[in-house]
Protein backbone atom coordinates (compact mmCIF):
# COMPACT_ATOMS: atom_id res chain seq x y z
CA UNK A 1 0.00 0.00 0.00
CA UNK A 2 3.40 2.66 0.93
CA UNK A 3 3.73 1.61 -3.25
CA UNK A 4 0.07 3.33 -3.74
CA UNK A 5 1.23 6.63 -1.86
CA UNK A 6 4.39 6.94 -3.64
CA UNK A 7 2.02 6.91 -7.34
CA UNK A 8 -0.44 9.54 -5.33
CA UNK A 9 2.61 11.70 -4.26
CA UNK A 10 4.41 11.45 -7.62
CA UNK A 11 1.81 12.54 -9.69
CA UNK A 12 -0.24 14.35 -7.25
CA UNK A 13 -3.48 12.77 -7.20
CA UNK A 14 -5.97 12.70 -5.13
CA UNK A 15 -8.00 9.36 -3.80
CA UNK A 16 -9.91 8.82 -6.44
CA UNK A 17 -8.22 9.82 -9.33
CA UNK A 18 -5.15 7.01 -7.63
CA UNK A 19 -7.65 4.97 -7.85
CA UNK A 20 -9.16 5.18 -11.19
CA UNK A 21 -5.49 5.42 -12.55
CA UNK A 22 -4.51 2.41 -10.42
CA UNK A 23 -7.38 0.36 -12.36
CA UNK A 24 -6.60 2.23 -15.53
CA UNK A 25 -2.74 1.97 -16.30
CA UNK A 26 -1.06 -1.18 -17.08
CA UNK A 27 2.18 0.51 -15.84
CA UNK A 28 0.74 1.34 -12.21
CA UNK A 29 -0.29 -1.74 -11.48
CA UNK A 30 2.46 -3.70 -12.82
CA UNK A 31 4.74 -1.16 -10.06
CA UNK A 32 2.27 -1.93 -7.41
CA UNK A 33 2.72 -6.18 -8.39
CA UNK A 34 -1.31 -6.33 -9.30
CA UNK A 35 -2.84 -8.26 -12.18
CA UNK A 36 -5.89 -7.57 -14.09
CA UNK A 37 -7.85 -10.02 -11.98
CA UNK A 38 -6.21 -8.67 -8.56
CA UNK A 39 -7.83 -6.45 -6.06
CA UNK A 40 -7.22 -3.07 -6.62
CA UNK A 41 -7.56 -0.51 -3.17
CA UNK A 42 -10.54 1.86 -3.90
CA UNK A 43 -10.50 5.69 -2.04
CA UNK A 44 -11.49 5.05 0.92
CA UNK A 45 -9.24 1.84 1.45
CA UNK A 46 -5.94 4.70 -0.04
CA UNK A 47 -7.27 7.14 2.15
CA UNK A 48 -7.27 4.96 5.79
CA UNK A 49 -4.09 3.76 5.26
CA UNK A 50 -2.76 7.13 5.07
CA UNK A 51 -5.00 8.46 7.49
CA UNK A 52 -3.30 5.52 9.47
CA UNK A 53 0.04 6.33 8.55
CA UNK A 54 -0.67 10.14 9.40
CA UNK A 55 -2.26 9.51 13.15
CA UNK A 56 0.82 7.55 13.84
CA UNK A 57 3.15 10.30 12.60
CA UNK A 58 5.51 8.26 10.15
CA UNK A 59 4.61 9.48 6.66
CA UNK A 60 7.34 11.46 6.59
CA UNK A 61 9.72 9.26 8.17
CA UNK A 62 8.61 6.82 5.43
CA UNK A 63 8.89 8.89 2.67
CA UNK A 64 12.92 9.90 3.99
CA UNK A 65 13.75 6.16 3.99
CA UNK A 66 12.14 5.89 0.24
CA UNK A 67 13.84 8.61 -0.73
CA UNK A 68 17.15 7.18 0.51
CA UNK A 69 16.47 3.80 -0.39
CA UNK A 70 16.67 5.02 -3.89
CA UNK A 71 19.51 7.31 -3.58
CA UNK A 72 21.43 4.47 -2.31
CA UNK A 73 20.68 3.19 -5.37
CA UNK A 74 21.58 6.30 -8.07
CA UNK A 75 17.77 7.13 -8.53
CA UNK A 76 16.26 10.17 -7.73
CA UNK A 77 12.05 10.08 -7.70
CA UNK A 78 10.78 12.97 -9.71
CA UNK A 79 7.02 14.30 -9.52
CA UNK A 80 5.46 14.34 -13.03
CA UNK A 81 2.24 14.88 -14.79
CA UNK A 82 -0.54 12.68 -16.60
CA UNK A 83 -1.82 13.96 -19.60
CA UNK A 84 -5.32 13.15 -21.09
CA UNK A 85 -5.06 13.35 -25.04
CA UNK A 86 -7.49 15.70 -26.81
CA UNK A 87 -7.98 16.65 -30.50
CA UNK A 88 -9.12 20.50 -31.10
CA UNK A 89 -10.18 22.22 -33.55
CA UNK A 90 -8.28 24.88 -34.84
CA UNK A 91 -9.45 28.29 -35.83
CA UNK A 92 -7.42 29.66 -38.85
Amino acid sequence: MFKVLVLQSLYQLSDDQTEYQVRDRLSFMRFLGLDLAGCIPDAKTIWLFRETLTQAGVVDTLFIQFSSALEVQGFHAVGGQILDASIVPIHT
